[in-house]
């Protein structure tokens, strides 16, 4: 399978770049969404269990990996990877004057693990539609019969 993108016209964001200057880049798309019965009714393609038995262990897993993230643990998950919680904070100016209050909203980070990193090393990718360049086609990528 592949990646799907588009190419698209964006500001050049380069260091030392004009202000006008723009570069075409290549923009992953993601078309379709596998939703949690989906994934659940493929799991169970993979194993004798049915989908509503794959639905409650997903479904308890999730419940234990909330529970050991808010208590500061890292979850590892074998050769899928790992899941930890982070937060940043504000800065205070003394030692005494820094309260937990000023800690940012967390975030989850997930760490691929082996199983994952062969995908993400080498991924394949596919166009989606032409790109229109504007340098070729002086009507804008419209085409406008009877003009010149």
């Amino acid at each position: 399978m592949a990646l799907k993108y588009r190419i698209v016209l964006k500001r050049d964001m380069s260091k030392g770049a004009a202000a006008d200057a723009k570069l075409f880049y290549g923009q992953v798309r993601s078309i379709e969404k596998t939703d949690f019965k989906k994934l659940c009714e493929l799991v169970s393609g993979y194993c004798t269990a049915k989908k509503g038995e794959v639905e409650l262990v997903v479904d308890g897993l999730i419940n234990i990996m909330k529970n050991e993230l808010e208590s500061g643990n890292i979850v590892q998950m074998g050769a899928f990877g790992n899941f930890r919680m982070l937060a940043g904070s504000r800065g205070s100016a003394t030692l005494r004057n820094f309260d937990p209050s000023m800690f940012k909203k967390g975030r989850i980070v997930f760490t691929p693990g082996a199983i994952l990193q062969t995908i993400i090393s080498k991924p394949s990718f596919m166009k989606l539609e032409p790109f229109e360049d504007p340098d070729e086609n002086p009507n804008g990528g419209v085409e406008r019969p009877g003009i010149l």
